[in-house]
């Protein structure tokens, strides 16, 4: 169900869109109503929406003017217009902005219904591609995350791209892009990760641990791991031991 914010200064007109037509039949639920642009505007800047249905001509903030907002700033919300013939052309230019669709005063159900079903055939395929998108990044990012995890001593860039067949820089964007963090920041977390494991094991010096994780100098390991844990290997290891005993 399309979350759909109707506006319209025509009190009349805008009970009848909401109230007399068959939205949740047609995939969509009237979230909000609104008697100008600011007033839609306002909503929507706190409430997701996925579609608004506008009124051309409107006081304060028109239909234009919303629409030319939604383009700029909320691209990812559809816009279908309402206009009176008068207006016809105004309502031809919008689609600059992105405008999905108008419809014409007075208002026939037959439109409305063609209107409104063609667009959420389309809003339908888009969500499949962003799923079936999300989908393969997802994977991608999984394949590069083991391999890290396999080769903290040794994981670079370079190797993940070749593993899933992609640029080092497109696979750095991409993982930026997915995840929040840059590749980099990942590979140390894991670093840091399989230090804490390895550092509870008692067989293993703090300079064999440093060279299983790509650090040839001890030193630069124990800087790595204080900046990033706040306390030093040594006194982890200490503390660890300490909860052993008690």
């Amino acid at each position: 169900m399309y979350r759909l914010l109707v506006a319209d200064d025509e009190k009349k007109l805008l009970s009848g869109l909401c109230d007399f037509y068959p939205w949740k039949e047609l995939g969509f639920q009237i979230v909000a109503r609104a008697e100008n642009g600011q007033k839609a505007l306002e909503y929507l800047t706190k409430n997701p929406v996925d579609v608004v249905f506008t009124d051309i001509s409107m006081p304060v903030m028109s239909g234009l003017e919303l629409a030319e907002i939604l383009c700029r700033e909320y691209p990812e919300i559809k816009v279908v217009l309402l206009s009176g013939f008068a207006e016809f052309k105004y309502a031809q230019q919008a689609l600059k902005y992105g405008v999905q669709d108008y419809v014409l005063k007075p208002v026939k159900t037959d439109v409305l219904r063609k209107t409104f079903t063609e667009l959420k055939a389309k809003m339908d395929r888009e969500r499949r591609t962003d799923e079936e998108k999300s989908g393969y990044y997802g994977n991608i990012i999984n394949t590069v995350e083991s391999y890290v995890r396999s080769n903290t001593g040794t994981a670079c860039l370079e190797e993940a791209a070749l593993l899933v067949n992609l640029s080092a820089g497109y696979l750095s964007a991409l993982y930026k892009k997915e995840t929040g963090m840059n590749f980099s920041d990942y590979v140390l977390r894991a670093k840091m990760e399989r230090a804490k494991e390895l550092l509870v094991r008692p067989e293993y010096r703090t300079y064999e641990i440093s060279q299983r994780l790509g650090y040839e100098n001890p030193k630069n390991f124990s800087r790595a791991f204080k900046n990033y844990w706040g306390i030093s290997p040594r006194d982890f290891r200490r503390d660890v031991e300490k909860e052993e005993d008690e």
